[in-house]
């Protein structure tokens, strides 16, 4: 028998990636997803730190419109590395801290209101860009999309507020209500939005994710400013300062996915069915919609633990979710690709 008493353990980042595929493979199972298959953190995020022009962000963001969509192509059945998102996120960053210098400087209510207004959105937005460079048929303009974040977040605003107003179920559930309220009217705010744009142009697993993260992050924001403004003005500076810090961190494990997996069931039960009622009703939307739901109503269930142990492991489960529907999108679009006579790239 070979002697292993010597053997070296495993690398740390070896035990590390293969306990997340093992619990990536128990979610996925669990919830009758595709298994994530060959997914690397290294390789998807590989070209965040390499050298990309201002031409290369501006090529990037310039598609989507009738005449600047490209046709399909098997390339875009590859899982891509986006790097747009990380340079977002520093611009942001360096905006919010320009905001917060000059406040914690001078202490001008003029201030305010961008230190909230970009405190709110510098994550959520980093996170939309994400999906944006994910939605590799790169039908979906720029102008779309913020047009959903910004009408379509403040719909779901609206139309959440006013499902607790007319549901007992606050009263009932308490915080945890948010999980149907919250889930149910930024799904309704989608389907309104989308009455502003082409939608028969976006027939793709990947663009619903999208559409949907664009709903979600323009929630997240604004509520985020809301709760900013308030604790500023009932409690004080630091508190509002530091919400703003904690609820920026935590966005891209809550609305943001959230939304991109209700409406990528919405989606997937829409091809099957020729209405709302008959998609909202089918085991396809409600066995996929529960997810979010779920997710969301644990999240507001309770304390978060230490080091907010709570929302890591649910922020972890939606990516897990949200990958698979993307591998299965960019599936899609290798399907697509063969019908056409285009010989997919394999992953």
């Amino acid at each position: 028998m070979q002697d292993y008493t010597n053997a070296p353990d495993p690398a740390p980042a070896q035990t590390i990636g293969a306990t997340a595929q093992s619990a990536s493979d128990m979610i996925t199972d669990r919830l009758g997803l595709e298994k994530i298959e060959g997914f690397s953190a290294r390789r998807f995020f590989r070209e965040i730190f390499r050298r990309h022009s201002a031409d290369g962000a501006e090529a990037l963001l310039s598609v989507g419109a009738p005449g600047t969509t490209p046709p399909l192509s098997a390339s875009m059945a590859e899982l891509p590395s986006p790097w747009l998102f990380f340079r977002v996120l520093l611009g942001t960053l360096l905006t919010y801290g320009v905001f917060r210098e000059a406040w914690q400087m001078y202490a001008n209510v003029n201030v305010i209101p961008g230190l909230i207004m970009v405190g709110s959105f510098a994550v959520p937005l980093t996170t939309l860009v994400l999906f944006f460079e994910l939605n590799t048929p790169r039908n979906l303009s720029l102008f779309r999309t913020v047009q959903l974040l910004a009408i379509g977040g403040a719909t779901s605003l609206l139309l959440s507020l006013f499902l607790y107003d007319v549901t007992p179920l606050l009263g009932i559930l308490g915080d945890s209500a948010a999980g149907v309220v919250e889930e149910v009217g930024k799904l309704a705010a989608l389907l309104l939005a989308l009455r502003l744009v082409p939608v028969e142009r976006y027939r793709f697993r990947l663009n619903w994710l999208l559409l949907g993260a664009a709903i979600g992050a323009g929630f997240a924001a604004f509520e985020s400013a809301g709760y900013a403004l308030r604790i500023g003005l009932n409690v004080s500076d630091d508190a509002m300062l530091d919400n703003i810090t904690t609820r920026g961190l935590l966005s891209p494990l809550g609305h943001i996915p959230w939304s991109a997996i209700a409406a990528a069931a919405y989606w997937a039960a829409r091809r099957e069915t020729s209405g709302f009622l008959e998609t909202v009703k089918h085991p396809r939307f409600l066995r996929m919609f529960a997810i979010p739901v779920a997710l969301h109503a644990v999240w507001d269930f309770g304390e978060g633990g230490p080091f907010f142990i709570k929302y890591l492991v649910l922020g972890f489960i939606a990516w897990v979710v949200v990958l698979s529907l993307v591998q299965t999108g960019l599936r899609d679009i290798a399907s697509e690709c063969a019908s056409s006579g285009a010989t997919p790239i394999k992953h």
